[in-house]
């Protein structure tokens, strides 16, 4: 009866613990943000201005994929992770793969893998025809590291490549930002 009740507490408390890791203040730039929630995160970020990161809008950077269309949001820089909301739509009428949740970052001579776990909304898997879909995507620093938020000049997103239903085709979606 014990074990059933610890293990019991033990897996209630490890879904909250996640569930709250997947919340964030970053925008995906997509057409879901009402302008209730901008406003939400204007409030957010005059309350977070001296948190030491650096946010950019990289709202005007875009790519398609095999009629993926991969739009970036809003990029927030910290000392230990990077967060890129972005927002994805399946323009044809198959399902297209794609799973930017296990993409990589690239700083200076630092290499950052996305954590699928704590990514927040729903972006990528397979994507059915016509689904649009948003979410920020949680980019650790390396256990031990830190990031020096002033000294990064340029990102590069490899999100791993967008590919058919069929297998017969895939391409890679790469972003490359410069942060000012």
């Amino acid at each position: 009866m014990f074990k059933k009740i610890t293990l019991g507490a033990l897996a209630l408390s490890l879904g909250l613990s996640l569930a709250a890791c997947g919340s964030s203040d970053v925008s995906t730039g997509g057409s879901g943000n009402s302008t209730e929630k901008n406003e939400e995160t204007t409030e957010k970020k005059e309350a977070k201005k001296d948190d030491g990161s650096k946010r950019i809008d990289a709202s005007n950077q875009s790519v398609d994929a095999l009629g993926m269309k991969v739009n970036l949001g809003e990029i927030k820089i910290a000392e230990d992770k990077i967060s890129v909301g972005m927002n994805i739509e399946n323009t044809t009428d198959k399902a297209l793969s794609f799973y930017p949740d296990q993409g990589k970052l690239v700083i200076g001579d630092m290499q950052l893998d996305a954590n699928m776990f704590m990514t927040s909304g729903q972006i990528g898997g397979d994507v059915q025809g016509g689904v649009k879909q948003e979410g920020v995507i949680e980019f650790l620093a390396p256990e031990g590291k830190k990031i020096d938020v002033n000294a990064v000049k340029e990102i590069k997103l490899l999100f791993g490549d967008v590919i058919t239903e069929d297998l017969m085709q895939n391409k890679a979606v790469e972003f490359i930002v410069s942060v000012e």
